[in-house]
């Protein structure tokens, strides 16, 4: 049995149920308009001198391969951290992973100089 079409479906409402809109931009290239899934933020331990660490959440955003197949480092998504909330520019700082349907990337706020 094929069950692509089903798992488009489950895909599809997912990412309108709990994505929040998001404009992507990856160099080079027209920004595309989509949606976005915010995982559950990990905390790891980093240090920051000798005798001292503090816990920095690392953000996981979930995009959709159909709108944006390929999410280098340095692409930027502009979206809100929760629904209803302000835009916020982000920047992708590494992958999480990929699958078939969609990709995971870790991303940080990006710093306006």
């Amino acid at each position: 049995m094929d069950f692509g079409a089903l798992r488009t479906l489950a895909l599809d409402v997912n990412f309108s149920v709990h994505g929040v809109p998001a404009t992507v931009t990856v160099e080079g290239l027209d920004p595309v308009e989509t949606r976005v899934i915010w995982m559950t933020p990990v905390s790891e331990d980093v240090p920051i001198g000798a005798d001292y660490t503090r816990r920095e959440p690392i953000r996981i955003a979930a995009l959709t391969r159909l709108d944006v197949p390929n999410v280098p480092r340095g692409t930027v998504i502009v979206a809100p951290e929760k629904g209803g909330g302000e835009d916020v520019s982000w920047v992708v700082d590494g992958h999480d992973r990929q699958e078939a349907d969609h990709n995971r990337v870790y991303v940080k706020r990006q710093v306006c100089a």
